[in-house]
């Protein structure tokens, strides 16, 4: 009785340690892959925990008003993943880790040459937090506007997403209705094109 005991307390420290958390990098590459995939799930697992309730909490506030005109933005929006990561190619590097906080640099190439013939380049450094052992993509950080469609392309001024959510809240539900028409009216546009 005693080994059987002593095997168990065993084989429970092993499974209670804590698992050294999948490199940033690693990360960044799931979150390239799963918009690939144009799948919002997947994705969702590598935002902060702060920035995915925002989005989610901005998503609940307009299905409230309309809940087809979301449905209609999100699809578009996973459509758009796809469409503009298809040609792209990547490449992450210089990995920095400071305590919680870490960056990646990404070489992001797109494949389909302009007009001109020419491949276009960019870099990009990434910021993500560690949450609960775990990498997360911090979405409100200035350094990853790459990813402001999903903060709903905020643009030059590369607004904050609890500034945007805040704004959201205190939003009249009729003139939301009007911004999600519009939105809808853009997607109709660009889909006839």
């Amino acid at each position: 009785m005693k080994k059987i005991f002593l095997a168990l307390c065993i084989i429970t420290g092993f499974i209670s340690c804590k698992q050294p958390a999948t490199p940033p990098t690693a990360v960044l590459d799931g979150m390239f892959n799963a918009m690939k995939n144009g799948n919002i799930e997947e994705m969702k697992k590598y935002i902060s925990k702060s920035d995915l309730n925002m989005l989610e909490t901005a998503e609940k506030i307009m299905a409230s008003v309309d809940p087809e005109g979301i449905k209609k933005i999100k699809d578009r929006m996973i459509e758009g993943f796809k469409e503009n990561t298809k040609n792209i190619s990547y490449s992450l590097t210089n990995e920095k880790i400071d305590g919680d906080r870490a960056t990646v640099e990404a070489e992001i190439v797109n494949n389909k040459p302009d007009s001109l013939g020419v491949k276009k380049t960019s870099t990009h450094t990434f910021e993500l937090v560690k949450e609960d052992n775990a990498w997360k993509i911090a979405l409100s950080k200035p350094a990853n506007e790459m990813f402001n469609s999903m903060k709903g392309d905020m643009g030059a001024k590369k607004g904050d997403l609890g500034e945007g959510l805040e704004k959201l809240q205190k939003m009249n539900p009729d003139s939301l209705k009007m911004m999600i028409e519009k939105a809808k009216q853009a997607i109709d546009s660009m889909d006839k094109k």
